[in-house]
């Protein structure tokens, strides 16, 4: 009997682990996720508040960063699984190897950027099948790039701002549907990306691609050929790497519309590109030697021959000058100007023709240092030519050619094209590409026209600003500032696309910082309050003004006394729904809500009191291209002193 019963108490034992692996098996797929997320709690070493509502006692649906949506496993009740993680800025240390990636196979949305995450990025995060967004930048993620074989859903991928090294993976091609690619920032070194045999193609299959930043890395090597496939390309941005060979004209898609390919090593090409032309193969040796001779009875002929044109020439130069002077003085309408040539046609009395001398009837604007006119030429093109008023003291020449040195040194697709000018001591104007929508501050103050720019648009105009701005602050070779940002000096075409323009107040920073703004300089309600005391320029006042008119395009005017509170603390009840233009429908859809939250959360941060404490423009757009994701509440809750107090709690956005 005692024989019996101890084999009972063995058979048992025996069967423990099997009802072990039977209840973890019931287990339901949301409360192994929420498992996964506190066991990764656990391991941070710093947490912010934004996980206080993580706890073993609710569920991760209610959690802080966490939605759940519904999965239909075939022959089963449908149950909740974690669908989006949103930490943005939730101020977490710690490393991701603790976050068991297994476990979220339904998971889409996952941003954790702007955080102090270090460590490597697990290879786990590949069995992410339905990941949709990847965002892992801002944080201080080191290793190399994993393989990402399982993200073959994932349209938006960006790590950037890390210390992430080795090269890219030569496999990317698999993420086909990738819209957005930003490795920017990190320490990536080898070619882009690695070959396979001779000819890189894997790049080459990302045909879905929009926007790719390879920038401020260390990659070598020439440009993939295979980037002409990318033909739904747009944004390229290949700047501050080692970069060596030639860039033909087959190599950058004809879609890309902004592109930069400055400080790399030894680029050389089209013209088109910015480039220097790659130099002709030198002769051998060998081809040297036999030539030299030549050259030497050829220098011996030449050169006094030389002396005696050279001789002739300086005389008829001075005569012709001469000459050229007196005309000048009998006649003050001649053509003496430095234009530049559009297709070679653009003639100082093709403008005066189309224009019958300037005639008001043209003018299509009048600004504080001139007035712009539409001009049509007989060859069909249109242009809008800036004519500046002239002033005794002769101050505009240093607005003059403040813009001229500026426009005709960058090229972008936000920003307004300058075509040429007209140098004349008594005539100064500059021709400039025509937006035909006319400026966004004359848009707003129309009725019917205002009505036309709904949310979609003035979120989308936010963005071509910010754009445009953060090339001018961290993309050329010494950073612009605008120092006139205002509605007035944004122009929209008929897509609604915007451009910045006017430039006659730019100036280029030397060492980060300019003492420029000794003389005063700006628009009324658009000045960063720092100038009227310290009188030193940064990028930061660009940031300042650029606050005022997110805010002005979100209310539909100039914000007026709703700037007060950055400079006295003064509590703000209002509620933000209360001050968006009315003019317009409300945001239709929740993405709609969103977008316009967050330009107005953008617009509050850029707009604080301190400099320091404003966002760069890179992080404004940042934030606004990706779309960045911050917990708050419903549009019709949020108040402004909720916007207050968040920008108050971070240095940047």
């Amino acid at each position: 009997m005692s024989l019996l019963l101890a084999l009972v108490q063995l058979m048992l034992l025996l069967a423990l682990p099997d009802l072990s692996c039977a209840s973890n098996s019931t287990q339901s797929p949301l409360d192994r996720q929420a498992e996964a997320l506190l066991q990764w709690k656990s391991g941070l070493f710093r947490t912010g508040t934004q996980l206080e509502s993580w706890t073993k006692e609710t569920s991760p649906c209610n959690w802080t960063g966490v939605k759940c949506n519904t999965m239909l496993p075939r022959g089963r009740d449908s149950a909740l699984v974690v669908s989006e993680i949103w930490l943005s800025w939730g101020l977490l240390n710690g490393t991701l190897d603790r976050l068991n990636f297994g476990d979220f196979s339904h998971l889409m949305y996952l941003g954790l950027n702007h955080n102090s995450l270090s460590g490597s990025i697990p290879s786990s995060i590949g069995r992410l099948a339905e990941l949709v967004y990847l965002d892992l930048s801002y944080n201080d993620l080191s290793g190399s790039i994993p393989r990402f074989i399982g993200l073959r859903h994932l349209v938006h991928l960006d790590l950037m701002d890390n210390a992430i090294s080795g090269r890219i993976p030569s496999n990317i091609g698999v993420l086909a549907k990738l819209e957005y690619l930003d490795l920017s920032f990190n320490l990536l070194d080898g070619s882009i990306p690695p070959s396979i045999g001779e000819i890189p193609q894997e790049l080459g299959h990302l045909t879905s691609l929009y926007e790719l930043d390879l920038s401020r890395n260390s990659l070598s090597g020439a440009i993939p050929g295979n980037l002409s496939m990318l033909h739904n390309l747009h944004d390229l941005n290949l700047s501050y790497n080692s970069l060596t060979g030639r860039v033909r004209y087959t190599t950058i898609p004809a879609s890309v519309t902004t592109l930069s390919l400055d400080h790399n090593k030894a680029l050389c090409g089209e013209s088109q590109y910015k480039l220097s032309p790659c130099e002709s193969p030198k002769l051998g040796r060998k081809q040297e030697s036999i030539k030299r001779p030549n050259l030497m009875l050829l220098l011996a002929f030449v050169t006094p021959l030389s002396f005696v044109c050279l001789t002739i020439a300086s005389m008829v130069v001075v005569c012709r000058r001469r000459k050229s002077i007196k005309s000048s003085i009998k006649n003050q309408s001649g053509d003496i100007l430095s234009i530049w040539n559009f297709d070679g046609k653009i003639a100082f009395e093709d403008i005066i023709s189309a224009t019958e001398n300037f005639d008001e009837k043209y003018c299509i604007g009048v600004g504080g240092y001139g007035s712009v006119f539409k001009v049509e030429l007989d060859s069909g093109f249109i242009f809008a030519v800036k004519l500046l008023h002239l002033m005794e003291d002769n101050s505009d020449e240093g607005t003059f050619h403040a813009e001229i040195e500026v426009l005709t040194k960058i090229r972008h697709r936000c920003i307004v094209n300058l075509y040429g000018f007209c140098s004349h001591s008594h005539c100064k104007f500059l021709v400039y590409d025509l937006i035909e929508r006319g400026s966004l501050s004359s848009i707003l103050h129309e009725q019917e026209l205002a009505k036309e720019l709904d949310w979609p648009r003035r979120v989308a105009v936010v963005r071509d600003v910010a754009q445009a701005l953060s090339y001018l602050h961290h993309d050329c070779d010494d950073p612009i500032v605008h120092r006139d940002i205002k509605s007035s000096n944004i122009l929209l075409d008929l897509d609604y696309k915007a451009y910045v323009s006017d430039f006659g107040m730019a100036r280029k920073l030397k060492n980060g910082y300019s003492n420029w703004s000794i003389i005063f300089a700006g628009t009324c309600g658009y000045i960063a309050p720092e100038l009227s005391s310290t009188m030193v320029l940064t990028e930061k006042c660009d940031v300042y003004s650029f606050g005022v008119v997110a805010l002005e395009v979100v209310m539909g005017k100039h914000p007026g006394d709703l700037l007060l509170p950055f400079f006295c603390r003064t509590e703000q009840p209002v509620k933000l729904k209360d001050v968006l233009d009315q003019r317009i429908a409300a945001p239709l859809s929740i993405d709609e809500e969103k977008a316009v939250i967050l330009v107005a959360l953008v617009a509050f941060a850029c707009l604080q009191v301190n400099p320091k404490a404003r966002p760069t423009m890179q992080q404004v757009y940042q934030a606004l291209s990706n779309r960045s994701h911050i917990a708050l509440r419903p549009l019709h809750e949020i108040r402004l002193q909720d916007l207050h107090d968040y920008c108050g709690s971070i240095k940047s956005i």
